[in-house]
């Protein structure tokens, strides 16, 4: 068991699942899938997952659509029920699950908010909904209630959401049928001021984090938009960030951040001070990448290429972008290399003797 140790607190990693496809397979691993390019991801009850996948951004194998590009549901133990919205997006980015159940994404070329159904599933590889065919907002300007890249989504308890509207610099809140509430933010590099802002989360206090892409900051607000303060700034250190992308807060109030340039996950305590960081620690392969292994022995082969020592390899992040936290307080990080990676936190934890 691979485990990194601060301050009283541990984080074991669990395991990973998913692999690069757009397939749903059955066989002697059970039902496995997996994501191409996957940019966030939501836990819901139950140790159920939703995943959104950005694709290739362009129709492969002669199939009319990207088909790589989708949301896939799955559980925590990797038992991929299937995927909906197969073809339906443009440029996906976010995912969140409002508390009736339904599923709420961002397109940032679109300019979007869409609602679906949790369990409205399609087989590979079929499509849709399409653009037309779903539920949903988004127009693009920049006045209120307007959309210009629209990114990161994170519901409060009241169930109204928050969206950061990354290409007008600034955070909108809206109703979870999609009725304007309040904006806050800015372009600039100063306090409560944003370049690019992409993930968001809120906290069990009500304080809403925002990841500063291009200032290479986290930033807190309360609820109606009021500056708290912030955290990070550029470069590769201990205390650094370089365009962070994903954000989530555990129960007990540490903050998570994947920090995309770096390829790692920095862990915060709640007052900003930086507690460790997770670099990807995958073991094995997935189930998903051991049916492909059987399928076909010679994808190692050409990882071997790369590395001689293909777990070694494979064990890191490749860019981490989303990341989310469950009722367990697992952390759930989306990987480039087309999977997530599964940490435990642990408060109680002992080093076995020597």
């Amino acid at each position: 068991m691979k485990t990194t140790t601060v301050a009283g607190r541990t984080w074991h990693y669990s395991h990973c699942l998913g692999r690069l496809t757009a397939e749903h397979n059955e066989s002697k691993w059970g039902r496995t899938g997996g994501y191409c390019y996957p940019m966030d991801v939501a836990a819901a009850s139950d140790g159920i997952l939703f995943v959104i996948s950005r694709g290739f951004g362009y129709a492969r194998d002669e199939k009319e659509h990207d088909t790589y590009m989708r949301v896939g549901k799955t559980t925590i133990d990797e038992d991929h029920i299937g995927d909906f919205a197969r073809g339906g997006f443009t440029w996906p980015v976010a995912i969140a699950i409002a508390g009736d159940g339904m599923v709420y994404c961002s397109d940032e070329h679109e300019n979007t908010i869409s609602l679906f159904d949790p369990d409205a599933v399609v087989t590979y590889p079929e499509v849709g909904p399409g653009p037309n065919d779903r539920e949903g907002w988004g127009v693009k300007g920049s006045e209120e209630g307007q959309l210009n890249g629209p990114s990161g989504l994170a519901f409060d308890a009241n169930d109204d959401l928050y969206v950061t509207d990354s290409l007008n610099n600034r955070v909108q809140k809206f109703s979870k049928g999609g009725d304007f509430i309040l904006a806050f933010g800015r372009y600039g590099t100063g306090d409560g001021e944003f370049n690019r802002p992409w993930g968001i989360t809120v906290d069990g206090e009500g304080a809403v984090y925002v990841v500063d892409w291009g200032n290479h900051r986290v930033k807190k607000f309360s609820a109606d938009g009021t500056y708290l303060m912030s955290f990070g700034g550029p470069g590769e250190g201990a205390n650094s960030l370089s365009n962070p992308a994903g954000v989530a807060v555990d129960s007990d109030g540490d903050v998570y951040v994947t920090d995309w340039g770096n390829r790692r996950v920095q862990i915060y305590e709640p007052d900003g001070s930086v507690l460790a960081a997770l670099y990807g620690d995958a073991d094995k392969l997935s189930r998903a990448g051991e049916y492909n292994l059987a399928r076909d022995p010679d994808s190692v082969k050409r990882l071997a290429r790369r590395d001689s020592d293909v777990m070694s390899y494979l064990a890191r992040f490749g860019r981490p972008v989303g990341i989310d936290i469950d009722e367990q307080d697992r952390i759930i990080i989306t990987d480039g290399r087309g999977r997530l990676q599964i940490y435990r936190k642990d408060n109680a934890y002992a080093e076995p003797p020597i």
